[in-house]
């Protein structure tokens, strides 16, 4: 049966065994990933299943755990950090968004503090709002931004389309509620790390067509890291579904296991452009803001975030992609290891913090 037809079990992990211990680089990889990795993988990795077999626990189990991947940098000293629940405004759902306010140091320019909304990675099932905040920490402290990270909702327990609720939720009260938070609303970006990246990509359309944002100011930038852009892509559709199809830390069966778990009814809702925003029609690329995407050269999503890159500049978009060779999807939060990952940071971080002065 091929991967694409699995069915997963009632506790949501992959009906297959886990691999014995030291776990191994797939040959197909071996000599495609960069040393410092593979030292890293041989070090520390290869005794963490939990890391790197995810999809095949009972989903329950891995979030009672925390999923935290090690090689991350640790966070930067920032003037204040604190929580705040958002009222709905705009969406259904009853229950209040949660987010987590980052405030760096420094003078607070007359007009208010640019500002990052921070969607945190883990295939829309997994992560929460202490995920990325050693990332969050080094945005608001070297981009002088405020950096707001949102705590949306997760599949199976809210399947889509609710964590796009959530997001478009707490991205209108920044723009709304702007001179409350400290905020100058001329200035705010969008942001995010893989699915994230997806609901990053996906706002700023939502934002653009919706008549909720006539009267506000238009969005100043997006920036993407190793964004989901396309929900329908195989390994005949998608190079890098191919190329890397067992890649350690995202392989193939991974990204299926946690699109089957946020895309339970499959069918339309896999092209949907609110689940792929690659299919969002060229008029609303149009309309949206410049962008940088950070995409990992070993990384299942890599052709699909080229794909949307190609999109946006196909329409006018002045977009930005850099490919960070010889790593896989989990880059970003491997800074402290990883010298790949180390430029993916500061780089993200300098594509915020020009826009913000440009």
């Amino acid at each position: 049966m091929s991967i694409y037809d699995t069915l997963l079990n009632t506790d949501y992990s992959w009906p297959e065994p886990l691999s014995e211990l030291p776990l191994k680089i797939d040959p197909s990889m071996e000599d495609r990933l960069d040393p410092e990795y593979v030292q890293f993988f041989n070090e520390v990795l290869c005794e963490r299943p939990d890391i790197l077999e995810t999809h095949k626990y009972p989903v329950a189990k891995t979030k009672a755990g925390g999923n935290v991947i090690p090689g991350q940098a640790p966070p930067m000293e920032v003037a204040k950090i604190y929580d705040i629940e958002i009222s709905r405004k705009h969406t259904a759902a009853e229950t209040p968004v949660p987010v987590r306010v980052f405030v760096p140091k420094g003078q607070m320019p007359s007009t208010g503090w640019p500002c990052t909304v921070w969607y945190h990675g883990g295939g829309w099932v997994l992560g929460s709002i202490d995920t990325e905040n050693s990332y969050c920490t080094h945005l608001a402290e070297l981009a002088k931004c405020i950096v707001i990270t949102v705590d949306y909702r997760l599949a199976p327990e809210f399947p889509f389309p609710a964590c796009v609720e959530d997001a478009f939720e707490a991205l209108m009260y920044v723009m709304e509620s702007s001179e409350m938070l400290n905020v100058d609303n001329k200035k705010i970006c969008l942001a995010g790390s893989s699915a994230g990246g997806n609901l990053t990509a996906i706002m700023t359309h939502k934002y653009a067509s919706s008549p909720l944002s006539k009267g506000l100011p238009p969005l100043k930038f997006q920036m993407m890291v190793v964004p989901v852009t396309d929900n329908t892509a195989n390994n005949e559709t998608q190079p890098s579904w191919k190329e890397n199809e067992k890649t350690p830390q995202l392989p193939a069966t991974k990204m299926l296991w946690y699109r089957k778990i946020y895309l339970p009814d499959a069918g339309e809702t896999l092209k949907d452009p609110e689940s792929s925003p690659l299919f969002y029609p060229e008029v609303s690329f149009k309309q949206v803001p410049p962008s940088f995407i950070a995409a990992a050269e070993c990384d299942v999503l890599r052709s699909e975030a080229e794909a949307y890159h190609d999109k946006l500049r196909a329409n006018g978009i002045d977009s930005k992609i850099t490919i960070y060779k010889g790593v896989p999807h989990t880059a970003m939060v491997m800074n402290e290891r990883l010298t790949q990952g180390a430029n993916l940071v500061r780089d993200t971080i300098a594509s915020v913090r020009d826009a913000f002065s440009a």
